[in-house]
C-alpha cells in the first residue's frame, strides 16, 4: 500500500518543525521552499555580530536521516487546486540564465506555511537601500557593512563630520528584533570594534526609529520602561513616533527631523501577507494582517467558515479563528509539533484534541548583560541576560549545533570576535 503524500509550503519554524517530526513510516514528505534551510531568526543579530558562524543559525531541511522519504523542491508555491489537490510551484533556483520553470506537485495533504514577506510600509527606497534580519545572508551583509563603514571611516581625507555620518547606524524598529540587533551592535562596538580604530571611538550612534509612542510593546510597561531606561544609559537613542518617509543611500528622512545620516539602515518592523496567501480563496480577517484562519485543529477554513479536509495552516501565514496569537517563533513552533504529532497519531482522519497554545516567557537582550523577561515572573539584570543566551541553545534543533555555539561563545571569550580579534 502506497504511502499518502504530506506537501509541506515553507520551511520556517512550523514548515520545518513538521517537515522533522512527521513519521516517514505513515507519509512520503515534499517540502516547497525557496530557503533550503530554517533560519533561526532569534540567533541572526549575534551571528551578524561575531559570537559564532553563520551556518549555525540554520538548519538544512535535507537531513540524511529523513532521505529517501522526505523530498526538498527548492520552488516558490504560487497556487493551489483545492479540488485537485495540487500545488502549482515555480522554480526559485539561480543558474546560468534560465528562466524560472514552473511545475506542478499533486499531494494528499497539506500544510500550509510560507511565512510573511517583509512588510516596508511603502515607504520609498526602503528595500533598495536597508538592510533586513531575516535569513544568514542578511547577518552576512550587515557584517559586512559595518566593516565597510570602519574601513571608510577609517580613510584619512576623511572628516570628522564625515566620519559621525558614516557611523551612523539606525533601526526601523522597536520590537524584540530590533531591540536585540541595537544591543548586539552596541556590544560589538564598545567591547571589540572600538579598540581597532581607536581614533573612531565616541564617533559611532545606534538609533532605533519606531512609529509606536514606545519600544516592546508586547512586553508589560514596567518592563518596557525598564528597556527604554537600560538603553539609554548605553546612549543609544529612541526615537519613537517617528514617522519615516523615505530611504536614501547614505540616510532616512523622517517627517519630525528630515535627513538623518545612515550608514547603516536596518529594516526591523512589520510583516505582510504572502502573495501566495493573498491569493488564495480561504477565510481571512476583516481586519489585521491577511492570514489564513484555521479551526483549532489548525484545518483550513473555507470563506463560508467550513473546515477543509487535509488541508492546514500554520505559522505566521495562518491564525486560529477566534484565538488571534502573535506572529511569533515559539508559536510557529508548537502548531508544527501538534500538526506533526497529531498526524502521526490520527493519520489525519479522525478529528485530534483542539491546539492549546502554551504561553512561554517573552525575553529581549538589551546589551551588557541586560535583560528583560516577562512570564509567570518578571525578570531583568544579569539574569534575565543568562536566560536569554541560554534561550539561544534551545532555539536550535540539534545537539550538533548547540555544542558548537557554545564552543563559539568560549573562543569569543577566551580570544575576542573573528571579526574583530585582538
Amino acid at each position: 500500500m502506497s504511502k499518502p503524500t504530506l506537501a509541506i509550503i515553507g520551511s520556517g519554524w512550523a514548515g520545518f518543525t513538521l517537515s522533522q517530526r512527521v513519521s516517514l513510516e505513515k507519509y512520503n514528505i515534499t517540502v516547497i521552499s525557496p530557503v533550503r534551510t530554517i533560519q533561526y531568526t532569534p540567533l541572526l543579530a549575534s551571528a551578524a555580530c561575531g559570537l559564532y558562524n553563520f551556518r549555525l543559525a540554520e538548519e538544512p531541511v535535507r537531513r540524511k536521516k529523513r532521505a529517501p522519504g522526505l523530498q526538498y523542491y527548492k520552488a516558490v508555491a504560487t497556487s493551489i487546486d483545492f479540488d485537485k489537490r495540487i500545488v502549482y510551484c515555480k522554480d526559485a533556483t539561480q543558474i546560468g540564465d534560465e528562466k524560472p520553470q514552473d511545475f506542478e506537485v499533486a499531494y494528499d495533504k497539506v500544510a500550509i506555511a510560507p511565512g510573511c514577506d517583509i512588510q516596508d510600509f511603502g515607504t520609498p527606497g526602503a528595500k533598495d537601500h536597508a538592510l533586513f534580519l531575516r535569513t544568514t545572508n542578511d547577518a552576512r551583509l550587515i557584517q559586512q557593512r559595518l566593516l565597510e563603514m570602519l574601513d571608510k571611516a577609517s580613510l584619512p581625507n576623511v572628516s570628522e563630520a564625515e566620519q559621525r555620518a558614516i557611523l551612523s547606524i539606525r533601526i526601523v524598529g522597536g520590537g524584540a528584533i530590533g531591540i536585540e540587533a541595537a544591543a548586539e551592535l552596541y556590544d560589538l562596538w564598545h567591547e571589540e570594534m572600538r579598540f581597532l580604530c581607536p581614533q573612531l571611538d565616541g564617533k559611532l550612534t545606534v538609533t532605533i526609529h519606531d512609529i509606536a509612542p514606545a519600544i516592546l510593546t508586547t512586553f508589560d510597561s514596567r518592563l518596557a520602561e525598564y528597556a527604554t531606561q537600560s538603553l539609554k544609559g548605553r546612549h543609544i537613542e529612541l526615537k519613537t513616533s517617528s514617522h519615516i518617509e523615505k530611504v536614501e543611500a547614505d540616510g532616512i528622512v523622517t517627517k519630525e527631523d528630515g535627513k538623518l545620516p545612515a550608514g547603516l539602515l536596518i529594516w526591523a518592523t512589520g510583516n505582510k501577507a504572502s502573495s501566495l496567501v493573498e491569493q488564495l480563496d480561504v477565510k481571512k480577517p476583516e481586519k489585521g494582517l491577511p492570514r489564513i484562519l484555521t479551526d483549532r485543529c489548525l484545518r483550513v477554513l473555507r470563506p463560508d467558515g467550513s473546515p477543509m479536509e487535509d488541508v492546514y495552516g500554520l505559522g505566521d501565514a495562518a491564525d486560529i479563528e477566534g484565538e488571534s496569537l502573535p506572529t511569533l517563533a515559539e508559536v510557529a513552533l508548537q502548531k508544527g509539533e501538534y500538526l506533526s504529532n497529531a498526524l502521526n497519531a490520527h493519520d489525519g482522519t479522525t478529528a485530534a484534541k483542539p491546539f492549546e497554545h502554551k504561553q512561554r516567557a517573552l525575553l529581549a537582550y538589551l546589551g551588557r548583560h541586560d535583560g528583560i523577561i516577562a512570564g509567570r515572573e518578571d525578570w531583568t539584570g544579569i539574569s534575565a541576560w543568562l536566560a536569554w543566551r541560554s534561550g539561544s541553545l534551545a532555539w536550535t534543533r540539534s545537539w550538533r549545533r548547540r555544542i558548537s555555539i557554545f564552543i563559539s561563545w568560549v573562543f569569543v571569550w577566551i580570544g575576542g570576535r573573528d571579526i574583530a580579534r585582538p
